[in-house]
């Protein structure tokens, strides 16, 4: 396993907990959202199921790519936002 690898398994576990620790934290508008959302997703699944199997196929490959380009997006952000912090404690020489 190469150091980009075992960097990257450590970011992401810091941003699974980061979630755990905001999912229990009941925050009333992100627990909301989240009933919101699967209800939407009941709904999407029963009109998924009343397509022809390409087009609910071409649909379902879409939400999968946008769900992992937003996951890549999110892991970008955490890491920026770790370099962009050290930064500013260099130059408000902190560091």
């Amino acid at each position: 396993m190469t150091e980009e690898e075992i960097i990257k398994m450590v970011i992401d576990e810091i941003i699974e907990c980061r979630l755990d620790e905001l999912r229990e934290t009941h925050n009333e508008a992100y627990d909301k959202l989240n009933v919101e959302i699967a209800k939407l997703s009941g709904q999407m699944q029963a009109i998924l199921d009343e397509l022809p199997a390409a087009s609910a196929e071409v649909i379902n490959g879409y939400i999968a790519k946008t769900s992992a380009l937003a996951d890549k997006d999110c892991a970008y952000l955490y890491e920026q936002g770790a370099i962009d912090c050290v930064r500013l404690l260099k130059k408000l020489g902190v560091l």
